[in-house]
């Protein structure tokens, strides 16, 4: 296979459009990736891949190619799953994209098997609710599957198009919702004093998380707090709340601190509980690790980006949102990237955001450069 096969092959760019109109008119919700997952699997199967799984972790499909010689294994990871929105269900992420991409590497890497170990081309689902990757990895271990590398890029706007960022280290925060639950008793509206409420508690505590984001001195690197929702008993004017709930967002740079910022939290809410003789409860929701590159992975990446003459840059910062790559990435060498999907335009998730088709192909080069080295 020439080198330049990817750049030249028109007939091969132009497919790809036609596979992401395709998946970009079925969008599909987290856990509900059906018909995407079988349009997936259908375009798989065309490319006589060694190993073909589906309903992984629910509707996630993981398909293997196996190189001429031997090496390590390299999986490339993208998502199923759109989200839902004010006018509906929609790919306002860039998912139908990313998919795409990996459908052309697998039309790459079956037409030419000339390379080091084994391909993994990994669909998860249910990345917008963070619940997708721990799933299909708990089944992956049941089956005994384990990738050396794993990789994944994301389309990122407010970058110039085609530009890749970076980062050593840290991609991206690791992060948990926290639910406190804060128990009295009521009492008649116009006896607020026979009420045991949980008014002051719950803003106290709130008022409590939203120093901590300022005490840079008890941890090692960058934390926050965000709260999500305060709610008090029920829309009923004739009664003093005797219940309540504290929802928050707890994230930072690195795990040892997110447990930590947990603990604060909760030991506080349990102590201003007992001063205000309330029963306190504790929930966690949506925990995601940190998400960490390796040197190794990077350097890898960062090949294929100069042979394919890429700009790219290394990012200042992680991201501050939360990624479930994180439970691929625990037990490989991974790289997570972005792509710039230019600098006009909405954000992720806004209403008048579009995936750029323009992206399809330098993706394509850059994966394809990772699989033969060159």
């Amino acid at each position: 296979m020439p080198m330049n096969l990817v750049s030249q092959d028109a007939t091969l760019i132009n497919r790809m459009a036609q596979m992401r109109k395709e998946l970009h008119q079925v969008p599909e919700y987290s856990h509900k990736e059906e018909k995407t997952a079988g349009i997936v699997t259908d375009y798989l199967k065309n490319t006589n891949p060694d190993e073909l799984y589906s309903g992984l972790g629910g509707h996630g499909v993981l398909a293997a190619y196996k190189g001429n010689l031997p090496g390590a294994s390299k999986m490339f990871r993208c998502e199923l799953d759109a989200i839902s929105t004010s006018e509906g269900i929609r790919h306002w992420c860039g998912h139908d994209g990313h998919m795409t991409i990996l459908l052309g590497l697998a039309n790459v890497v079956s037409a030419d098997r000339d390379f080091e170990g084994t391909v993994w081309l990994l669909f998860q689902p249910a990345e917008e609710v963070g619940e997708g990757a721990a799933l299909m990895a708990k089944d992956l271990e049941a089956k005994k599957i384990f990738f050396d590398y794993a990789f994944a890029l994301h389309n990122k706007p407010g970058i110039p198009l085609n530009h890749v960022v970076l980062h050593e280290g840290v991609y991206a925060a690791g992060s948990v919702g926290m639910e406190l639950f804060f128990k009295g008793s009521p009492s008649h509206a116009s006896r607020p004093e026979q009420a045991v409420s949980p008014y002051k508690a719950i803003f106290e505590t709130a008022e409590f998380m939203h120093g901590l984001n300022s005490r840079r001195e008890l941890f090692e690197g960058f934390t926050l707090g965000t709260v999500v929702n305060i709610s008090m008993g029920e829309v009923n004017y004739g009664v003093t709340p005797g219940e309540g709930y504290l929802r928050m967002t707890l994230r930072s740079f690195k795990d040892s601190d997110l447990d930590k910022l947990c603990k604060l939290m909760e030991d506080f809410a349990k102590e201003v509980g007992q001063r205000y003789s309330l029963e306190v409860s504790v929930a966690f929701f949506d925990r995601f690790p940190a998400t960490v590159n390796d040197r190794l992975a990077n350097e890898i990446v960062e090949g294929a980006l100069k042979a394919n003459g890429v700009d790219y840059s290394y990012a200042s910062e992680p991201e501050r949102g939360s990624d479930d790559f994180a439970f691929f990435a625990f037990n490989a060498n991974s790289s997570y990237f972005d792509i710039g999907n230019g600098i006009n335009g909405a954000d992720l998730h806004q209403k008048g955001y579009r995936f750029s088709d323009e992206i399809m192909e330098p993706s394509l080069r850059i994966f394809r450069s990772v699989v033969y080295g060159k």
